[in-house]
């Protein structure tokens, strides 16, 4: 019995690893939400993941550790993390989480956004159901500054992408392309 509980225990916290190293769940979730933190005080502006490993030593926190962290608070946006919108506390209603989910996919797809043509979206978007009256031009750029700085007519990401880290960490990019894919199917009615 004893055996058994420990079996239990083990298998409740720790994670066996593609390599069969084990990972501490209790200690994932403890890393998740110190980086959801680190993530939120800069309203949620994209990190480059070597930003963020500079912050944990490699004895004690992993990559691997920390991409596990990382992939239940924050989004992958062309190499770089950003605090999913899901926990940005400084949007308060759920149509200005969409709102910045679709300049996340926007800037992910493309590179840049187009903000007059956010605000035409969101205008006719308001026109017809009241919840998005919020949604304003002046709210629409406090967003866009969070995450990307103007250049040449249109908005880029504030940090460079990094083409480096897709192919450092190849799953977990195709992981985020599939959560972008499905995020692109569920905010269609306004891209």
């Amino acid at each position: 019995t004893e055996a058994a509980a420990t079996t239990t225990t083990t298998t409740t916290t720790a994670s066996t690893t593609a390599a069969g190293e084990g990972i501490d769940e209790t200690a994932v979730a403890e890393l998740a939400s110190q980086l959801a933190v680190t993530l939120q005080e800069g309203l949620g502006k994209m990190i480059p993941f070597s930003v963020l490993r500079s912050n944990f030593h490699p004895e004690k926190v992993s990559d691997e550790m920390l991409i596990m962290a990382l992939s239940s608070c924050a989004v992958l946006v062309r190499g770089n993390f950003a605090l999913k919108s899901s926990l940005a506390q400084f949007l308060k209603k759920d149509v200005m989480k969409e709102m910045r989910d679709l300049m996340l996919l926007l800037l992910n797809m493309h590179g840049s956004i187009q903000r007059e043509r956010l605000v035409r979206a969101y205008e006719t978007k308001a026109s017809t159901n009241d919840d998005y009256a919020m949604i304003n031009a002046d709210f629409i750029t406090f967003v866009l500054e969070t995450i990307a700085k103007q250049t040449n007519g249109c908005w880029v990401a504030k940090v460079d992408d990094d083409v480096a880290f897709a192919a450092r960490f190849p799953e977990l990019a195709t992981r985020h392309g599939v959560y972008w894919v499905k995020k692109k199917d569920m905010l269609k009615e306004l891209a």
